[in-house]
């Protein structure tokens, strides 16, 4: 049995907690209510990574599909060859590309089809993530469609905040939809540990990712990060999912991957959007007129120089301050609500047989 990360750290009770990916400053704990569980530490991070990808190996087509660009050495007539390979896969990316989440006008009935009027970009990261849901299913501790649902929704605002900032929208939206994979392979490999997590983060009023620090040793952002890299991912891809739990400020490129991840979960969150399994933030409370005036250079400021509005008692309630740029894009597309139905849409059309 793996013993208990030495290097964690232990603080009296009523200190301040830090969210960062970084050792969690955390109140002292009474391991007994750990019960039986097994309490790992980081050197078994490694091993777990190797059983869970023998486990849930990444779709061959999706790993190809990863190596696919554009340029001189790949073609968009070579992603539709790829895809057009799988038939199952077919299926789900035209029933997809025909579903209310693109919402096109004109019935798509071939791959081909799809690459022209959809564009390149647009089918890989389709591809990538229906290939994603389908690979890891729900299980017993997880809601699958809630799950994926969240992470759909934040891959789409993580594409509206790559297109403010002007970076590639689909890589913003494939690390918005893949970042919490290594929270399904927790709880695939290691169900009963990751159920004490969830109870101990809910008893102690601590974030879960530091209640997994206390159980495992480490993260299931670190897991999915190191999954993402025994896959070979693109490096900014594994960073966007190793990082996703960093608060937005902790980075110092607001237009890195894992930045517009990072806001976009923040985002999410405001709005009381979560994966099923980490605990909804409260309802926002009405922005207060001198918070709406720096809303635009909030983002460059210090964290500490952030001013608290009344009755909101976590950082992460002035995303939807933060973002205006995205309160915008957001408006242009029918609203928060039509992004929600638009994921509701491609989990439905995605998670349907074949």
């Amino acid at each position: 049995m793996g013993q208990p990360d030495a290097t964690a750290r232990r603080l009296p009770p009523g200190e301040p907690q830090s969210h960062s990916s970084a050792l969690p400053r955390v109140p002292a704990l009474d391991r007994s209510v750990l019960g039986s569980c097994p309490v790992t530490g980081v050197a078994e991070l490694d091993v777990l990574v190797e059983e869970i990808a023998d486990l849930r190996p990444l779709p061959p087509i999706a790993a190809q599909v990863l190596q696919i660009a554009e340029g001189d050495t790949f073609s968009a007539h070579e992603l539709a060859q790829a895809i057009s390979s799988d038939p199952a896969l077919t299926a789900r990316v035209l029933r997809v590309a025909n579903s209310a989440y693109y919402g096109f006008p004109r019935r798509i009935t071939t791959i081909r089809d799809a690459v022209v009027l959809l564009g390149f970009r647009q089918v890989r990261s389709t591809l990538l993530a229906t290939s994603a849901i389908r690979s890891m299913p729900s299980y017993d501790d997880i809601d699958g469609a809630a799950f994926w649902r969240y992470s759909i929704t934040v891959g789409l605002l993580a594409q509206l905040l790559a297109r403010h900032e002007g970076v590639p929208q689909d890589e913003a939206f494939t690390a918005g939809v893949l970042h919490n994979v290594g929270r399904l392979a927790l709880v695939q490999a290691r169900p009963e540990a990751f159920r004490r997590a969830t109870e101990l983060a809910t008893g102690r009023g601590i974030s879960l990712h530091e209640a997994e620090r206390y159980v495992f040793g480490f993260t299931d952002a670190e897991v999915g990060g190191a999954l993402a890299r025994h896959w070979r991912f693109p490096e900014g891809l594994a960073e966007a999912i190793a990082d996703h739990a960093l608060a937005p400020s902790e980075f110092d490129d607001q237009r890195s991957l894992a930045a517009l991840v990072a806001r976009a979960r923040a985002f999410a969150a405001a709005h009381g959007i979560t994966d099923g399994v980490e605990r909804p933030l409260p309802p926002p409370a009405p922005t207060p007129p001198s918070i709406s005036a720096f809303a635009a250079t909030m983002v460059a400021m210090s964290p500490a120089d952030l001013p608290e509005p009344a009755e909101c008692g976590s950082a992460q309630r002035l995303a939807i301050a933060v973002e205006p740029a995205l309160d915008q894009l957001l408006a242009e597309q029918g609203g928060f609500e039509h992004v929600l139905d638009r994921a509701a849409a491609f989990v439905e059309h995605t998670a349907a047989s074949p």
